[in-house]
């Protein structure tokens, strides 16, 4: 882990998110601070959906209470980049769906939960994050196979994450967009909206919008949807 991130591990939450804005609400955890649970009876995922969440699987949200957070959603694209270059390191290659999940070949592998509230005054923003290390749903990818320790994941996603956090710091979203699309899930192929558009997914721009050339012909700014 490291030194500059800390550590709370819980056996069963209703969310790992949930508990995180409590325990900042009462001082119990602060900036760096990671909460970690064996399971989630109420675990989900963006616009509310369930998030199934049996023991073995890696569930935690990461709080923080420090930096530039005037777009919130540039860090789905910098924890996804962290993500997966920490699978990356076993020999695992994904890709990021646009806007926040991990993709194994054409399963979910991952997903991504952004909350943002301000606690006692102080502007907090909450990551979580459900990665299927031992199991996962039919419709979804997991690493069984890799035999992966939630502690060595912990350990070395802490490490990159300090690194791009800083890079982001100093060069905002511009550090994290080129590295995101070289591993962007159907990017220069057609793709479907959950909205029902669909057009080709042509790139990201420098505000996280994704660009869809519709009819080979109008180029149509995305900004909140979700690829199929």
């Amino acid at each position: 882990m490291s030194s500059h991130f800390q550590i709370q591990t819980f056996d069963e939450v209703t969310s790992t998110n949930d508990l995180a804005f409590k325990l900042a609400a009462e001082n119990s955890a602060q900036h760096h601070t990671i909460i970690l649970a064996n399971s989630q009876t109420k675990g989900r995922g963006r616009q509310d959906r369930s998030w199934i969440s049996p023991q073995g699987n890696l569930y935690f949200s990461l709080i923080l209470q420090s930096g530039n957070f005037a777009r919130v959603t540039d860090f789905s694209f910098l924890s996804a980049c962290v993500i997966g270059d920490v699978l990356r390191l076993y020999g695992i290659n994904t890709k990021y769906k646009w806007p926040n999940d991990i993709m194994l070949g054409e399963k979910k592998l991952a997903g991504i939960l952004l909350q943002f509230q301000k606690i006692n005054h102080v502007p907090t923003l909450v990551i979580g994050i459900g990665l299927n290390l031992v199991s996962a749903p039919d419709y979804a990818a997991s690493l069984a196979d890799h035999k992966i320790t939630r502690e060595d994941f912990l350990q070395k996603f802490t490490e990159i994450f300090s690194a791009y956090e800083g890079d982001y710091a100093s060069f905002g979203f511009a550090s994290i967009r080129e590295r995101w699309k070289k591993n962007a899930y159907k990017i220069g192929e057609e793709v479907r909206l959950s909205s029902g558009a669909s057009g080709v997914f042509s790139d990201v721009d420098v505000e996280g919008n994704l660009l869809l050339l519709e009819d080979g012909v109008r180029m149509r700014k995305v900004m909140i949807d979700e690829i199929l």
